[in-house]
This record gives structure tokens, sequence and C-alpha cells, in this order.
């Protein structure tokens, strides 16, 4: 027991280590999520965003009570592993529904904004979870359960509305227009330039002030939004992917790999026991709740 709880330690302060391949992963989630943004339809999503609200917390509740009471059949105890695993199942991937959801070209699609919608509020709530999970390990600190998130939902919704009201007007109608312009035969326009300085500059500050308060994700998202209603519509986009499109496409490669799978302790994966047990989790809790709600 004294070994494998000091194997367990020194992995958990190896994950806790940052590396330069972790580094470039993870800013490659953060360009990902930013270019995802950018599809966020408002008008679609006053119609569909009710019901994706609906799903979202069933997608939600059902994973971490399902979860949690499979892993008490496993003989685990409730507290802190059952809840520890439940909570563990509730978030869904904004960034590979984004992704998966661009690919078949149905991001534009009601069901679509539907999906990504309900993703992103059951990321806000799976962050909710965790932070109660983690104050579960000592005192309730009221400051990072309670009013960081709070203050984060906040900041979301003032910055939804800034990107509907705010930015499409000071960057197509004051910011653009009084930037010097290059010669016709330069390749990108001095307005692409500064728009594209802009667009980083948002996604660096919303992606620091969110990390603050839960996590940098939200803010990536809510930046890409406040591109969206940005005229020419979907010009914003075509100047981030032209730019963005390969290193981003590297980055994501590189976060799977070394963030995901070097992660995975193999030995004890390829175990017949884990496997029967990992893949009843993950066809129940995991993939059903999710699909059925």
């Amino acid at each position: 027991c004294l070994e494998k709880s000091c194997e367990a330690d020194v992995s958990h302060h190896c994950g806790l280590t940052p590396d330069v391949f972790t580094l470039i992963g993870h800013a490659g989630v953060a360009l990902m999520i930013f270019e995802s943004g950018m599809h966020f339809d408002f008008e679609r999503a006053m119609v569909v965003g009710p019901k994706a609200c609906c799903v979202a917390v069933l997608g939600t509740i059902l994973p971490l009570i399902t979860g949690t009471i499979l892993t008490v059949i496993y003989g685990k105890p409730l507290l802190p592993d059952g809840i520890s695993v439940g909570t563990a199942l509730a978030p869904t991937s904004v960034g590979i529904a984004l992704r998966l959801l661009g690919e078949a070209g149905v991001l534009q699609q009601d069901f679509g904004q539907a999906i990504i919608t309900a993703a992103f509020v059951d990321d806000i709530l799976s962050l909710i979870l965790f932070n109660v999970l983690f104050s579960l390990r000592g005192d309730f600190d009221v400051i990072k359960v309670v009013v960081f998130p709070v203050v984060g939902v906040i900041f979301m919704g003032i910055a939804m509305v800034g990107a509907v009201k705010f930015w499409p007007y000071v960057i197509s109608d004051i910011i653009l227009p009084r930037i010097p312009q290059k010669n016709a035969s330069a390749k990108v326009s001095s307005s692409d330039e500064a728009l594209f300085v802009i667009m980083f500059a948002l996604l660096i500050v919303y992606g620091t002030i969110t990390h603050f308060l839960g996590t940098h994700l939200w803010g990536c998202f809510i930046a890409g939004m406040s591109f969206a209603c940005v005229k020419p519509l979907h010009h914003p986009h075509h100047v981030w992917v032209k730019q963005t499109k390969r290193i981003t496409s590297w980055m994501i490669r590189v976060f799977f790999a070394c963030t995901v799978a070097f992660s995975i302790p193999v030995s004890k994966l390829l175990s017949i026991e884990a496997f029967l047990k990992g893949s009843l989790m993950g066809i129940g809790p995991c993939i059903l709740t999710k699909v059925l709600c």
C-alpha cells in the first residue's frame, strides 16, 4: 500500500509539473475554442437555448448520479471515490463537439447550435461541481467554490452582450476604418492585420480573466463569440483561419498525444478487470446518459 501510495503521489506531482508539450497542446485547444466561438449564431441560440439548457442540466446530473452509483457497486466508498468519478464524467468536451460538428458541416444548423449551447452550459455546471468536490478535501472556501464561478458566469453574460452590441460597432465602424491601407498588391491588408491583432489581444485578455474565475476555455469561447457579429459576417473567421489553421492542427495533435495519451497507465489499462469495468462505466454513465438525454 505504501509503495502504491508513493507511485500515485509521484504521478500526481509529475502531472502538475508544466512542460513544453503540455503548454503547446493547451495553447492549441485555446486557439481551437476561440475559432469555434466565431461560429456561434446568436439568433439560433435564442431559439434552441431553453431546450439546450435542459439537455445540459440532464447531461450533468445523470452522469454524476449513475457514475457515483456504479463506483459504489464496484466496492469503492461514496466519498471521495464515488463522487469523484461521477463529477469526472459530468463535463462535455466543447472542443471535440465543435470540431466534429464543424467537420460535418452542421455547426450552423439548429441542432448543431443546440449541441454547442448545451455543451457550453454543461461545462459551466461541471466546473461548479469540481469546485465543490475540491472543497470536500478541506475547509469550505466560499470564494473559490461560490463567488468565483458566479462572477465568471456574470462576466460571460456581460461579454456576450458586448459581442452583439459593442464589438461589432467598435471594430467595423471605429477601429478598422481608421487603419492606413497598404498597396493593392499586398497579400494581407492592413485591416486584416489589425483585425487579427485585436482578435489575439481579446483572446488573451478574456482567457486570463476567466482563468482566475474558473477555466481559461470560457474566455476563449466568449472571445471568439465577440467576432461572430462583426461585419462582413464570417470575414473575421476567414482571417483567423488563414493565419492559424496549420499551427492549430499540429498543436491539437500534440495535446492529445502529450496530455491525454501519455497520462494513461497502459499496464493497468490492459488488465481484464480494468477493461471490463471501464467499458461498463464508459458505455453507461459516460455515453448513454449524454446521448439519451
